[in-house]
């Protein structure tokens, strides 16, 4: 993760939005030094976000079946539309 000072950040800041999204890497804007905010991509660069239940899944492939008694609701169609997705 890179960090940048917020003055740079001032009069870089489509370049730094530009290469976080499309390198998927998120930035740290620094004050004096201390970290103050974190920049990060929307999606993943290799495509679409993941669902609630694709998550589910990696986690339980990776860490085994979740022991706590929680219930995902049902997977349903979307019927609408993010604005934030193109």
């Amino acid at each position: 993760m890179t960090a940048i000072g917020l003055f740079e950040a001032k009069t870089k800041l489509s370049e730094i939005c530009e290469r976080v999204a499309t390198k998927g890497v998120a930035v740290v804007l620094t004050r004096r030094g201390k970290p103050l905010v974190r920049i990060e991509p929307l999606q993943s660069p290799s495509g679409g976000r993941k669902s609630v239940w694709d998550r589910r899944a990696d986690y339980e492939k990776k860490h085994g079946p979740l022991t706590e008694a929680f219930d995902l609701p049902t997977k349903e169609k979307q019927s609408w539309r993010n604005p934030l997705d193109h």
